[in-house]
């Protein structure tokens, strides 16, 4: 619970803010959707989805407009 805590004082900060909160902030749909394209276009592994991300989104966690994502929000 210590993490979380620390993570949502880092999110006073704009500049602090890491690629998870940002992903829940843009929804993990649209992150996969882009890294689709991103791997689609260059065939590079490195632009794949991450598995964890994918398997997020197919159960619906994407973010703070569904209520979770890598964070839970009430």
């Amino acid at each position: 619970m210590a993490h979380v805590t620390q993570d949502r004082k880092s999110l006073r900060s704009p500049w602090r803010w890491q690629s998870r909160h940002i992903t829940d902030e843009c929804a993990g749909h649209t992150a996969t959707r882009n890294a689709a394209q991103l791997y689609a276009e260059y065939k590079e592994p490195l632009y794949a989805a991450p598995p964890l991300l994918q398997r997020m989104v197919d159960a619906g966690r994407l973010g703070r407009k569904t209520g979770s994502g890598f964070y839970p929000y009430a």
